[in-house]
Formats: C-alpha cells, structure tokens, sequence
C-alpha cells in the first residue's frame, strides 16, 4: 500500500515535477507534500528513503530551522511527525521565543533508530551555540516567562556556579584547559540566574535571591575585570528587579510581612514584628533602589514620625520650636526612663524621632563643653599653664562622662551588630578613633599627674612631655568630634546629598594622593641627593635659624624630611625661589635645581591638583545624577540605627545602670543555659507564602502591558487565572 502511495507521489506533472526538485533544492519538500493532492500522509514513513529531508540551504539552514523563523507552526508540527533531525531547533525556537515551537519540540520523541544527517549537523563548531548554553539558560537570557515556564514544567535543572574564587578541582582544571571558555561559561550561567523571570518563578524567596545575586555580581566584576561592565549590569538588573516587585506591593500589611520577615523568628510575634529584617539586609547588600523605593520610604516615615504624623505639613518655625523644647527636655525623659521604662516619658523617648532629637541635643551639649575647654574660660587659676601635672578642671571633669558614654555606646553596638558590621561603618571608625584620643589624653594627664609636680616654665619642658602630648591629641580629638556632626545632615534633604558627595570625594582625595606620594618621594629623593652637600647650620644663618619655617628659609633640602616639607608647603605657594641657591657659585647645580623644582610643581599643581579636581567634580555629579536615591538610602541607615530597640538613652545617661537593663542581663543568661530554637510556624511561612505569589503575578502582569511586541510574551500565552498560574506556580516554585 505504501508503494502505491509512493508511487503516486512520484507520478506527478510536469509542472509539479520542475516545483518538486526547487523545493528540494530549498528544503522546503515536506511543504511541496503539503500542495501535492496525490500526497498520502500514510506514507510519511518512507518519504525519508526517497528524499533527505535534513538537507540544508547555502545558509546551513534545516527546513526545521527555516519553519522556525518563519513561525510555521504547522510546518513545524509536519516536519516532526516526519522524525526530522532536531539538534539545535529548540534553542533556536528560544532565541526567536516561538512558543508555540518550543512546546512541539519539548514534546517531541526523539527516534530511536538512525537518520540520514549531513555531516555539518553533527560538526559542533559549526553550531550557533556554544556547548555550554542549555534550553533553560537560553530561554533566562530572553527573560521569556512563558518559555522558562514550559521548561520548569519539564524538570529542567540550572547549573550553579561555583563560588568567586573557587579553587576546587573543576574549576582550576577547567580554567588551565580554556580560560576563555570557563570565563565566558560563568558569565552565561550568572546571566541566566539574573533573569527576572527565572528568579520569579524559580525562587522561593525572590527578594532574597535578588539581593544575595546583585551581591555576588558585584564581586564578580572586581575579580573577573575583563567582564566588569557586563557583570555590573547584571548586578544592578538584580536590583532593579528586586525594586519592581515591591512596587507590586498594595497594603500596608503586604509590606510590612516583606520587610519584617526573617528565618528565624515569628512573623507576628510583638518583637519581629517592626524588626525590619528584610530591610536591614537590603541595606546590607547596597540594595539602593529596593530601599528607596516610594512603599518603603512611606512605611519607614510613618515610623519615624509615629508622635507627630501631620510634621511634614508643619511651618518650619514650629518644627524649629518643638525641636528645641524637646532638645532642652533631654535629661527629663532620661531620668524618667530610667526610674519608669513602660512609663508615658519613659516610652516618650524610645519614639525614633524623639530619640535622635535627644542624642543630637546631648552631642550639641558635649562640644559646647568642648568649647568651654579650649577657651579656659572657667579656669581661675592663673599659673596653670606652666604647671607640669595639672589637675582636671571643672569642664574636664564634666566631659568625662560623656566621653565614657560614648565609648560604652560603641562597645554595646559592636557586640550587638558584630564586628564586620560594626568596620563597614566609616563612621563607627571616625568613632573608634575619636574615643581612642579621648582615652589617650585621660591616660597622659593621669601620667603627668602622678609623674610631675611643681610649676617650671613652660618654654623649659622637654618636647615629649606628657602635658604637651595630652594637650595636642586633645586638640586633635577636638577635630574630630566637630566634624561627626556632619553625619546629622544625612536626616536633612538639602544637606543630605551635600554629605553624601563629601564622603565620595575623600575617596578621590586618598586616591590621588597615592599618586601624589609617590611623585612627592621621587623629586625629593632627587633634590635630597642634589643638595645634601651644602647643608649649614643654623649658626651660619642669619637669625641663627635653620629651616623653611624661618623668615628667611634656607636648607630646604638639606634632609629628605626637610625636603619632603618643602615640596609640600610649595603646592601653597609658600616655599620661595631662592631655596633653591647655594652658597658657593655654583650654577649648573642651581640650574638643575631650580628645574627640578620647576617640574614638581608642573606635575603636582598642574596636572595632578586638576585631575583632582575633575575625579571630584565626578564625584560630585554622580551624586547630583542620583540625588535621591543616594540621600534615601543613607537617611535610611541613620533612621534605621535609631529603629532598634537598645541604645535609647544618650550619653552620658546610658552608663546608669537601670532595672530594664538587669532584666535585660538575666533574660540573657536564661537564653544561653536554656538554648533553644523556635521553629517557623507553618501557618505564617504560607501568608509569606501567598504574599510573593500575588506579588509574583501583579509583577508578570504589568511586565505583559508594558511588553512593546506581542511576540513570545502575550496575553493569550500567558493568562492569570486561578486555574492556570497559581497551580503552576504552587507545584513548582512554592513547595510546601
């Protein structure tokens, strides 16, 4: 029966004939069976003996490949049945997101007996993929839904990269067999794993993936530089991801299960519940746009303001006042906090914004005292100065206490943040080193105090006394201390992005001045060698002088460290021309000098302060590109250090012990006898649970409407409907 069928085919016309050999010529038979009326589908089983139905165009290109690009469904579907040669139809079918074509394939049985391929099919190098791209990575590059979706369904599994630096067995081998190909491999992987699509329908905490991804792509692109700028982008399409779902977000209550949520306590238990877990790791991760994102800001400003929700809307002269009044008022609820926790001031003072209002007016009050201090206004006593060991004045004694609140306050934020989160803070450093001088001038005035006794004038005492040390680091403790009330102006909106650009130019300034140190070095060592031989002293000198501090300044470069003064303090133009001269008439040696000369100050006042400027100027516009989401965020770590619990008392009351803090001490001692860990209640993991799914879906839909082609992605391939979606999503993303 097949013969006769076969047989028919082969008694076509003329016409059909001359159709026949260029449809064969262009693979296009199984299109010609299609228009051939005598054409018996009975007989597909045997076309292949007749015919090569896996020819390929000058292009390289199958009939299967060619259905393909055109989205031929039906071609696609007859060309299958015939058991055509597949190979890489599918990925191709992902590249051009045919769903349609991708679902055939998917479903499509492989024969289990042998066809006739052209060679150049099998011929790896000739394919349009590299080995590593998989279905599943090919279609997380598309950040197709729909396709990752009919994939997941399939079981498909995504290779997991292993970590930065990685020295395991596989990966030193595979980088010293091909270095290009390993690279090139973890970027297609991390690109795959960044897709949105991916990480919603794969991942069971979404938020989570997103930011500890955005992390990892992070580092990445300072270890793999030759990929920086592709792994950056994925990083911040991570970020970005995380951000869009949240804006999915429609109740207060959504957003608060989100940002309050963490492994390893109750989602509704009184002290997780304002936690903001989720937020703190988001700040942890630089997860900038998540942060800044409007729902948070809103939720984390109703917090803020919780004893004044209509502030905002306040003039700003009675914002002003009412700041003042409760500023002057500090110590009152201090003490009442102290007698009376759960009291109406007791709990007054652990509102956020009261609380930052309180520690800002306790520091306002400490450099006052410290301007007190360096005016010595309150000290009577008129032979002080040149007292060896003087006793602490009255405003030193006063500053004692804030000075130890302050180092109690760092100690009690080290060991309950840790260590490494208590060194990423460059402002716990500044702290760190602030209190360190403090505690060096308190230990060498109780030497001096011990140690000397008596007056001698001051002009009479050796150069590292211990009163002049105290009195120095004092002083520079003193700098410090002034300029940490810069990070107050994180809280307001001008003032804010000011700080922000003044932190990213101390950057660019220790970068140039590496460059700069090292220039400095090398015309010093060259003017030190040139000039070391016409060294005088001072008793040569006209003043009986020696140095460039002198009014006539001679021996600049008698010394490397002289040399290296010298060359500093003439970027200020305060190092004259003649220092370069010599007593004996020796011109040559003045000429290479004052050349010498002339070149540093080229290099480091032409070039290098200008290339300082302009690393500044880039800085500085950086920030003003991204004003508000670089202000948000950190305004949102201030406000965020005065959300937790402990450290609600200013200095220098936080050094009183309280009843709250002995209950405090046997709670914790309870804790560490009687261990034990609470596990997350099944009922509240599932609203988390249904949470991320409603927000998965919002997030999908919107992702459709804003879609420009209706090519892959559509409404009809994708529907939210109870009976399609959510099963899907339950079953596969959403294990119980």
């Amino acid at each position: 029966m097949e013969l006769q069928v076969l047989k028919k085919i082969i008694e076509i016309n003329t016409v059909e004939r001359d159709r026949y050999s260029d449809l064969l010529k262009t693979c296009f038979l199984p299109v010609w069976c299609l228009h051939v009326p005598q054409f018996n589908l009975t007989a597909k089983s045997s076309v292949g003996d007749l015919i090569n139905i896996n020819c390929i165009d000058p292009l390289g290109r199958t009939a299967l490949l060619i259905a393909i690009e055109n989205e031929n469904l039906e071609i696609i579907e007859l060309l299958l049945s015939f058991n055509v040669y597949v190979g890489d139809a599918l990925l191709h079918a992902i590249r051009k997101e045919v769903v349609g074509a991708v679902e055939l394939l998917l479903n499509h049985k492989k024969p289990s007996g042998g066809m006739q391929v052209p060679p150049i099919l099998l011929d790896k190098q000739f394919s349009d993929f590299t080995p590593d791209i998989t279905p599943i990575i090919l279609a997380a590059h598309t950040n197709n839904y729909e396709i990752i979706k009919l994939l997941v369904q399939k079981g498909v599994s995504m290779p997991q990269p292993h970590e930065v630096r990685c020295n395991c067995v596989e990966c030193v081998s595979s980088s010293d067999v091909d270095s290009l190909r390993h690279s090139r491999s973890r970027l297609n992987i991390y690109k795959a794993l960044s897709s949105p699509s991916l990480i919603a329908l794969s991942s069971e905490d979404p938020f989570l993936t997103a930011f500890r991804l955005s992390w990892e792509l992070q580092e990445l692109s300072k270890v793999e530089n030759e990929f920086k700028s592709e792994y950056e982008e994925l990083s911040q399409q991570c970020k970005q991801f995380a951000k869009d779902l949240l804006d999915q977000t429609r109740s207060s209550r959504e957003l608060e299960m989100i940002l309050n949520y963490r492994d390893d306590i109750n989602l509704l238990e009184e002290e997780g519940n304002n936690d903001l877990a989720r937020l703190k790791l988001a700040i942890k991760y630089h997860q900038k746009e998540f942060v800044a994102q409007p729902n948070c800001q809103q939720l984390l400003a109703s917090r803020w303001y919780d004893e004044f929700p209509g502030w905002r809307r306040r003039h700003w002269a009675g914002k002003f006042i009412t700041c003042v009044f409760i500023g002057l008022l500090y110590p009152v609820f201090a003490f009442c906090y102290l007698i009376a926790p759960k009291s109406r001031y007791g709990l007054f003072i652990r509102k956020p914004f009261i609380k930052f209002i309180c520690h800002t007016a306790s520091y306002l009050t400490f450099l006052f005292l410290l301007l007190l201090a360096s005016q010595h206004i309150v000290t009577t006593e008129q032979d002080r100065q040149d007292r060896q060991g003087p006793a602490p004045t009255t405003v030193e004694w006063m500053i004692l206490p804030w000075v130890l609140g302050f180092i109690w306050a760092e100690i009690k934020q080290m060991w309950d943040g840790g260590f490494q989160d208590y060194v990423h803070d460059w402002w716990n450093l500044m702290d760190f080193v602030m209190n360190s001088l403090y505690l060096a001038t308190i230990s060498l005035k109780i030497v001096a105090y011990t140690k000397y006794s008596g007056s001698k004038p001051r002009n009479q005492w050796e150069m590292w006394h211990p009163t002049l040390v105290a009195e120095a680091v004092f002083a520079i403790a003193n700098i410090f201390s002034s300029l940490r009330l810069i990070s107050l102006f994180t809280a307001n909106s001008h003032l804010g992005p000011l700080q922000i650009s003044l932190g990213r130019m101390l950057l660019d300034i220790l970068k140039f001045l590496f460059i700069y140190c090292l220039v400095l070095l090398a015309f010093a060592n060259g003017l030190n060698q040139l000039y070391f031989y016409y060294e005088t002293k001072a008793s040569d000198e006209k003043g009986k002088c020696k140095g460039i501090r002198c009014v006539e300044q001679n021996n600049a470069f008698s010394t490397l460290f002289e040399t290296l003064q010298s060359l500093f303090w003439s970027i200020f133009g305060l190092i004259s021309l003649y220092v370069t001269n010599v007593d004996a008439d020796h011109q040559f040696t003045e000429f290479v000098g004052a050349t010498m000369f002339g070149t540093y100050n080229i290099i480091s006042l032409v070039v290098l302060l200008n290339m300082l400027i302009a690393m500044m100027n880039n800085s500085y516009q950086h920030i003003a590109d991204h004003a508000d989401i670089e202000w948000k965020f950190a305004r949102t770590k201030l406000w965020m250090s005065y959300f937790e619990e402990g450290a609600t008392l200013p200095a220098p009351f936080n050094i009183i012990p309280s009843p709250k803090s002995f209950w405090y001490l046997v709670r914790w001692i309870k804790r560490q006898i009687c261990k034990r860990t609470r596990s997350k209640p099944i009922f509240f993991f599932s609203l988390l649970q249904e949470v991320l799914r409603n927000l998965v879906k919002r997030y999908v839909a919107a992702m459709i409407r804003d879609a420009k082609t209706e090519e892959g992605l559509t409404e009809e391939n994708f529907k939210v409907s109870s009976g399609s979606t959510e099963p899907r999503i339950s079953n596969f993303e959403w294990p119980q």
